[in-house]
């Protein structure tokens, strides 16, 4: 079949109506072929890729996908998009949309239910299919602003267990209890877990995790745990304090991403080292903790499982999937690299590059929230 080649008036863009007049076929045929929606093969495909081409025309993608009742957009809500955790989700999920044929609109809550509130009402008014959160608090939705009606909503990473939307999480307290009991077998009895907050689940499991190991150890009475905010300043200056007692510790689990950085700082400030005065084992992988020397020892949360599930389970949704709401833990991993030594024996020199991972595992499926032990495997 070959194009006809009608010209449009200059100065006005082209539209499907000339596309169509090129290639010979009608409107229908080049909308269908645009949008994969029904099979268009052959020489008519080709006729309308090659009018495309030539005329420059360029699909209102979204005016069609109203027209559909659908946008192909999700909209992504992160607490703060500074924070290279939640930066790095925001990329995996972006690497997920794009080969998916989807759009991403990303917006920040700051931490504020409020303007948490306030920026989905901004993503609903652009009609966007669902929402993928990371929740500014346990109880999201309940602001006063927030939107009457959602669009099919999973909660990441945070608020686990919501009654009223799926949620996808790591098995926090889990890993801070492997990680703690590593500390304890391997001699330390001085432990000082340095956290933000308890103002989360996450955070309130991960505490839970520590004191659940000290417990069985009978440690109970040398709990210290350390509560320096969410900004990196905040965790240096508790664990500095913490590290200046006359009995300080000889072990540090830092149990956030900040908390990590804050740490390292604090240890740096009081010409310390680690391992060689106190062991350090941090939480959440970074490219930085194997830049530095020693390496850090880390509780590791994959976020490429994490985007990969909670887009799935979005997906389920957006699909019509009426269940109940779905609560998915996900695997840790306790990498073992430098910093983590018994105490006393931390001078010794120490293996360079040495990294032992182990695997905390949960049930993908989950009622309860990281309950009973569970075995370790060598990965």
């Amino acid at each position: 079949m070959k194009n006809q080649g009608p010209t449009r008036p200059l100065g006005r863009p082209p539209t499907i109506r000339d596309v169509a007049a090129r290639a010979g076929v009608s409107p229908a045929t080049v909308s269908n072929a645009l949008s994969g929606l029904r099979g268009v093969t052959g020489d008519r495909r080709r006729a309308v890729l090659e009018a495309v081409e030539a005329l420059g025309y360029k699909s209102n993608h979204m005016a069609s996908s109203l027209r559909r009742g659908e946008t192909r957009t999700v909209g992504i809500v992160v607490p703060d998009l500074g924070n290279e955790y939640f930066a790095g989700l925001v990329r995996q999920w972006e690497k997920i949309a794009s080969t998916s044929g989807f759009e991403m609109l990303v917006v920040a809550s700051g931490e504020d239910p409020a303007t948490e509130a306030r920026r989905i009402e901004s993503l609903i008014a652009r009609r966007i299919d669902g929402l993928l959160v990371v929740a500014a608090g346990d109880d999201f939705s309940a602001n006063p602003a927030f939107p009457e009606r959602l669009p099919p909503t999973v909660l990441v990473d945070r608020a686990f267990g919501h009654p009223d939307f799926d949620t996808v999480a790591s098995n926090s307290l889990d890993a801070v209890y492997r990680g703690c009991r590593h500390l304890i077998e391997i001699g330390h009895r001085e432990i000082t877990l340095l956290i933000a907050s308890m103002n989360h689940i996450h955070l309130r499991d991960r505490v839970e995790g520590y004191r659940r190991a000290m417990m069985e150890a009978r440690l109970s009475a040398r709990e210290r745990i350390v509560f320096g905010g969410g900004t990196m300043e905040g965790c240096r200056s508790a664990i500095e304090q913490d590290l200046r007692r006359s009995d300080p510790p000889t072990a540090v689990f830092a149990a956030s991403f900040y908390a990590t950085l804050g740490a390292v700082k604090a240890i740096n400030a009081l010409e310390l080292g680690f391992p060689r005065n106190v062991s350090l084992l941090g939480f959440e992988h970074s490219e930085w903790m194997t830049a530095v020397r020693p390496y850090i020892s880390a509780v590791e949360q994959s976020v490429d499982d994490l985007a990969r599930r909670s887009w799935d389970a979005l997906r389920d949704r957006m699909a019509g999937n009426a269940s109940e709401p779905k609560r998915i833990l996900l695997d840790l991993q306790l990498v073992l690299r430098e910093s983590t030594r018994p105490p006393g024996a931390a001078s010794r020199e120490a293996p360079v590059g040495r990294e032992v991972s182990r695997k905390t595992r949960s049930d993908s499926g989950a009622k309860g929230h990281g309950k009973g032990r569970m075995p370790v495997a060598a990965r």
